[in-house]
């Protein structure tokens, strides 16, 4: 017991000091802008900020979330501020004071650019504003969030078909451009997660009882038609949630680890008694689906298998390598068996050993199979929206690994 117990402290010890040495401290010296009263849409690999580069709802929600969440956790006023500064930004610069909702991306004169309004991204803003009320529980907050909840309710879930519509006009037609699906398909799963997610951050806080029903509602959906039969997530659907032929084939492994924890997490928070009778041994046959077909063996996790599991894209991206820690240290509550343990210890030596930049700070983006960063972008195997070149882009945040410390820091704990 006293070596498991001096490994844990070891352990412990490493995730705070990359959380806060690291990562949250390469974000507050490089993210904000030189007038201080935003974030950069993108800084290159040395933290130097890409003229001109568009600023997203996605990446600035997700900035207020992670240091809402660490300033909640540690008790510490300069995350508060840095989560202050990005409240103000969201709900200033990309809230749609005319038609209501959020804005997709605005320029770097903080321009409405993509009006589309994606379901997806006012998720990411509900789920922030959720952690950002744990933060500073105002009731002026949390009306304001009610009334954001039943606004998307309203606006975004479908009252004939099961799930909510992806995407709309910026006056909130429906939308069939759909950016979040490889081929416009009605339903994706991923806009479902995090639809997920946030209602789950916000049920939390609210205790409304529509956000009880919906999310009892989303677990199910995922439990009865997003999770196949093999432990893997169907990615895109029609709209009564039958997987699309095209999708049937690709198995998106970091997604498929993210799920197997937060959707337990739901379930946690939803606390039905049904629900989570169903998702614990989901959840671990979920884990163990993509540790037997998508986690190598130093430890990394592939991108995703084509072609019914045939083809596997061996490329590391940063974000699932975070979602694998979680997922095992997860794998490892729910069920006491040491060797998820020592397979989070595995993904974390290849994460300390190739992906951390230790020399300029923060992740790299993207890592070929041996464990070699990409410092360009390649021709025959482009990243999905980010870019190798960047350290912050419109999608590279501090949400997937920030959120891997401090889910570790507080297992441990």
């Amino acid at each position: 017991m006293k070596k498991t117990n001096d490994e844990l402290i070891n352990y412990h010890n490493i995730f705070q000091k990359e959380l806060h040495d690291n990562i949250l401290s390469f974000w507050i010296k490089y993210s904000i802008q030189n007038d201080g009263n935003g974030f950069y849409g993108a800084v290159d690999l040395k933290g130097k900020p890409v003229a001109g580069a568009m600023k997203t709802s996605v990446l600035n929600a997700r900035i207020l979330w992670t240091f809402a969440e660490a300033a909640i956790n540690f008790k510490n006023n300069k995350y508060a501020e840095i989560a202050d500064k990005a409240f103000n930004v969201v709900v200033n610069d990309f809230a749609d004071k005319k038609f209501g909702g959020y804005f997709m991306s605005i320029d770097a004169q903080n321009q409405p650019l993509d009006t589309i309004k994606h379901t997806y991204a006012q998720a990411f803003v509900l789920y922030a504003l959720g952690k950002y009320y744990e933060l500073r529980p105002t009731k002026k907050l949390l009306d304001e969030l009610n009334q954001y909840f039943i606004f998307i309710e309203e606006k975004t879930k479908d009252p004939e078909f099961p799930g909510y519509t992806e995407a709309f006009t910026r006056e909130w037609k429906p939308f069939s451009e759909n950016r979040m699906a490889d081929n416009n398909e009605p339903r994706s799963m991923n806009t479902h997660l995090h639809i997920l997610e946030a209602y789950a951050g916000y049920y939390k806080v609210s205790k409304n009882k529509l956000a009880q029903k919906r999310l009892k509602e989303l677990l199910l959906l995922f439990i009865d038609k997003i999770i196949r039969p093999s432990g893997h997530l169907g990615i895109f659907f029609d709209k009564n949630f039958t997987e699309t032929e095209s999708s049937k084939a690709t198995c998106s492994f970091g997604h498929d680890i993210e799920a197997s924890w937060l959707l337990w997490e739901a379930a946690e928070i939803l606390d039905d008694k049904e629900i989570l009778n169903k998702m614990k041994p989901l959840s671990i046959k979920m884990l163990d689906a993509v540790d037997r077909v998508g986690v190598d063996k130093d430890g990394g996790l592939f991108l995703e298998s084509t072609r019914f599991g045939s083809h596997v894209r061996t490329n590391k991206h940063w974000w699932p390598q975070a979602e694998t820690l979680i997922g095992f240290i997860n794998g490892f509550e729910l069920t006491s068996d040491k060797k998820y343990w020592d397979k989070m210890k595995l993904t974390w030596n290849f994460i300390d050993n190739h992906l951390i930049d230790h020399e300029n700070g923060e992740w790299f983006t993207k890592l070929n199979r041996l464990g070699v960063p990409y410092l360009t972008e390649p021709k025959d195997d482009p990243s999905p929206y980010y870019r190798n070149d960047w350290k912050i882009d419109p999608w590279k945040a501090p949400y997937h690994n920030g959120r891997a410390m401090m889910e570790l820091i507080k297992r441990i704990n």
